[in-house]
């Protein structure tokens, strides 16, 4: 994609008024790290939203708050004992991308790859959007299909809410790559909530192995009631073909993936699991 000017507006009203009269001629501009991986060759004028006050992470009642244009180096960096964002933000790319990708460039458009809507369908979180006014809209139907359709008239990103994890919930994920700054072959995130020993609450999420980032709501629902063991992980894990229809990479046959995606799934329920156990406030 081709840049041929940049609009640096004061306010979100601004760049959204910006962005209504330009059209596809248009384009909001944060990290800019997936600009080489846009389609087209028509010039498109860049609306920097890097001035708007949109990059902090601060805890609001119930909820983390990320500004929009936060690099993913300071999720990385943040630690509070109910967080966990920092955990998938530290196996994305290299250091140098992820001082300058944000989380809402990484969540408007979602490409194959994409680790943090895994994430974000797990943790039940919730994005913010600018049309004139604030409105909030939850994970499962932000990611029901292509996100940039929410922004086509102008409308904008400025924060995803990650709830506090309460006690005994617990958080894993699990990003299978053949090297340390290369795609996600599989990504798996899970959440769960323990109550008297036994599984409360769960979701489950897959992504970069099929075409678009999912819940598994078979393996969600074969986890409730069950005690949280490697036995009830393994059973639960091999439902996963029910939701996802795993996808051949290059060197690696849909069998494969397949079967990479169930042991990728059991580990990142351990890891939950481990976390809700520790947790008792």
């Amino acid at each position: 994609m081709k840049l041929c000017e940049f609009i640096r507006p004061a306010t979100l009203a601004q760049a959204r008024a910006s962005l209504r009269k330009l059209g596809p001629k248009g384009m909001p501009l944060a990290g800019g790290t997936a600009l080489h991986f846009m389609p087209g060759k028509t010039p498109v004028s860049a609306v920097d939203l890097t001035g708007l006050a949109l990059s902090y992470i601060r805890q609001k009642g119930n909820f983390f708050e990320i500004g929009a244009a936060t690099p993913l180096s300071d999720i990385q960096r943040y630690r509070s004992p109910r967080w966990a964002m920092h955990e998938i933000c530290r196996r994305i790319s290299t250091h140098q991308i992820r001082n300058v990708s944000t989380i809402g460039g990484n969540i408007c458009r979602v490409f194959p790859w994409a680790d943090l809507p895994v994430v974000l369908l797990a943790m039940n979180a919730r994005m913010v959007i600018y049309s004139g006014k604030a409105k909030e809209m939850g994970a499962d139907e932000y990611f029901s299909s292509q996100p940039a359709r929410l922004f086509r008239n102008g409308d904008l990103l400025t924060a995803v809410k990650i709830p506090v994890l309460k006690a005994q919930h617990g958080f894993g994920s699990v990003k299978a790559t053949r090297n340390a700054a290369a795609f996600s072959m599989v990504t798996i995130a899970a959440l769960l909530e323990l109550k008297d020993g036994r599984i409360a609450a769960a979701r489950v999420a897959a992504g970069s192995a099929i075409p678009f980032p999912k819940r598994l709501r078979s393996v969600e629902a074969a986890l409730l009631g069950k005690e949280p063991s490697s036995e009830t992980f393994r059973a639960a894990a091999a439902l996963a073909g029910t939701d996802a229809k795993w996808c051949k990479q290059e060197g690696m046959s849909a069998e494969y993936v397949a079967g990479l995606a169930e042991v990728s799934i059991v580990d990142a329920l351990e890891r939950a699991a481990e976390f809700a156990r520790g947790r008792t406030a």
